[in-house]
């Protein structure tokens, strides 16, 4: 199992605890998940960055916070979302990041197409 892989299992099963910490009301035992999610999230910001693409890094924010991060289960792989960098564009994009280490950018990203 690579490093990305091992990230990627953390955040899912962080995730899944947010949730059900989420229906019982734990909103304290929430906020510690979701730190902890969040230092996981910038690790797997700083591997992308180092991987990127010349492409990829010149639209890629500063900070990992910038953009909302989500995970495509089935594919394995995080999404970056973020504005478009288009000033006209109201659509968004995304930097898709596999556990293969697999780098793509997916111009009018719909979210329910990476659930």
């Amino acid at each position: 199992m690579n490093e990305i892989e091992e990230l990627f299992n953390s955040w899912k099963d962080l995730n899944i605890k947010v949730g059900a910490k989420l229906g019982s009301f734990e909103m304290t035992e929430v906020k510690k998940l979701r730190m902890e999610q969040s230092k996981t999230e910038d690790a797997v910001y700083e591997i992308l960055k180092e991987k990127a693409t010349p492409e990829v890094a010149k639209i890629l924010p500063e900070k990992c916070g910038d953009m909302e991060i989500g995970i495509n289960i089935r594919d394995k792989e995080f999404y970056f979302v973020m504005e478009d960098q288009d000033p006209e564009s109201e659509k968004l994009m995304a930097i898709v990041f596999g556990i293969d280490e697999n780098i793509k950018i997916v111009n009018d990203f719909n979210v329910d197409e990476y659930d």
